[in-house]
């Protein structure tokens, strides 16, 4: 499992994570570094931050999916930001799933399960895509507040 943030204190929270959960982790802190540790073989899926520094956890995910060596590699995209738009992009660029920060370890582990799930079919793939999609954006919308009416009495 690779892990791509530029901050040091999320690669390391996540590395920690993924140990308990019985994961080996390789970590880059920018995209340069990650993509070539890609080129080099040997990972079977990829956690990257959306922001960062340079080249962005989304324009990663572009080139990871433009790349005959590594287009087929899972890609989860791990953010604070969870703005539609920012969610959308991701999933475009070929992203299969979107984690929003803050998360559960319990959230952690069953996204991850399904990322490990082999896919066969592009289409599923992609239904889980946009299946992540409505989580995150759903989890970004504000708690609505009951709407307190006046009685009407009808005689």
């Amino acid at each position: 499992m690779l892990i791509t943030d530029d901050e040091a204190d999320h690669r390391e929270l996540l590395t920690l994570a993924l140990h308990r959960l019985g994961y080996e982790v390789v970590a880059a802190e920018n995209a340069a570094e990650a993509f070539a540790i890609l080129c080099g073989g040997g990972i079977d899926a990829v956690l990257t931050d959306v922001r960062m520094p340079g080249e962005s956890g989304v324009e990663l995910c572009r080139r990871i999916r433009d790349d005959p060596r590594t287009e087929s590699i899972p890609v989860m995209m791990v953010s604070a930001d969870v703005q539609r738009t920012q969610i959308t992009a991701a999933l475009h660029a070929g992203a299969d799933d979107f984690l929003p920060k803050p998360f559960s370890r319990a959230e952690l582990t069953a996204r991850l399960n399904n990322l490990m799930r082999p896919c066969a079919k592009p289409a599923l793939r992609s239904a889980l895509a946009a299946r992540a999609a409505v989580l995150a954006a759903r989890q970004s919308l504000p708690t609505p507040q009951p709407v307190s009416r006046p009685l009407r009495r009808i005689a």
